[in-house]
């Protein structure tokens, strides 16, 4: 989405609401699975120096893969923008809105993601176990090993 930066010589500011539907190959190679309700609100002014100041909030649902179980799960959107674009961008008369957003959509995808009742998962000789759990059938091959531990607390 191209805003002309020519508007401002004429305008307070130019007002921004909309729906943003960003194509796959932007979310591909970063972890998203999909992006679904995108929407945008918010202007672009200039401020007394004749800086472009971008506010702008951001919402919808972004598709992650859980990080166990790599199922499809919901991840919220809802952050703001605020900036100040520096010199080379405000030379320009047009700015390219949807680099922006992504760049900041982007910061907001987690390193990692799960659901919150994950801590049951078992598997065909595996299970997710919490830490504070008794240790169960210690493998015989490895029950020396154990007495290295033991020692050193």
């Amino acid at each position: 989405m191209i805003i002309n930066l020519a508007e401002l010589s004429y305008k307070d500011k130019i007002d921004i609401n909309t729906d943003i539907i960003f194509p796959q190959e932007y979310y591909e190679s970063v972890g998203i699975l999909s992006l679904d309700n995108i929407h945008v609100k918010g202007y672009i002014s200039q401020n007394e120096v004749d800086e472009i100041v971008v506010k702008l909030e951001v919402s919808g649902i972004m598709y992650l893969p859980d990080s166990i179980t790599l199922e499809k799960i919901p991840y919220n959107l809802d952050f703001s923008i605020d900036e100040v674009l520096d010199e080379m961008q405000n030379n320009q008369n047009t700015l390219d809105i949807m680099e922006l957003l992504w760049q900041n959509i982007v910061l907001e995808v987690p390193i990692r993601y799960t659901k919150s009742d994950a801590d049951n998962l078992k598997g065909n000789n595996w299970q997710v176990i919490n830490e504070d759990e008794e240790k169960k059938d210690i493998d015989p091959r490895l029950q020396k090993l154990s007495e290295y531990n033991e020692g050193g607390e």
